[in-house]
């Protein structure tokens, strides 16, 4: 491979979702992370939307996202990649938690 080229994975992401879903062992899910969710804010700072997804627990993620140039601002696409961003978070801590209970159980 040439030096600084991008090594993209060999399957898409609805291949590898695909994948998943034949898959029988604990895993996080979206479904499992958004019944966790109490509340979802969004605040606005000139073209920086930032989200805050309140966890039932009291635990909260924050996301933000800002485009590169403030003439690109949508307020919608905005809320998408602060939410976007701010779940990915989740996927982590979530991950995590079940391996820790897997090891203790």
């Amino acid at each position: 491979m040439k030096k600084g080229a991008i090594a993209k994975p060999s399957i898409t992401l609805e291949e590898a979702q695909a994948v998943l879903k034949t898959k029988e062992f604990p895993r996080v899910t979206e479904q499992a992370i958004e019944e966790k969710i109490d509340e979802v804010k969004y605040l606005r700072d000139g073209n920086t939307t930032i989200c805050i997804i309140l966890m039932r627990n009291g635990f909260k993620f924050i996301g933000s996202s800002t485009p590169a140039s403030p003439s690109n601002f949508d307020e919608e696409v905005g809320k998408r990649y602060a939410y976007d961003n701010a779940f990915r978070q989740i996927w982590t801590h979530e991950g995590y938690l079940l391996r820790e209970n897997m090891a203790a159980g």
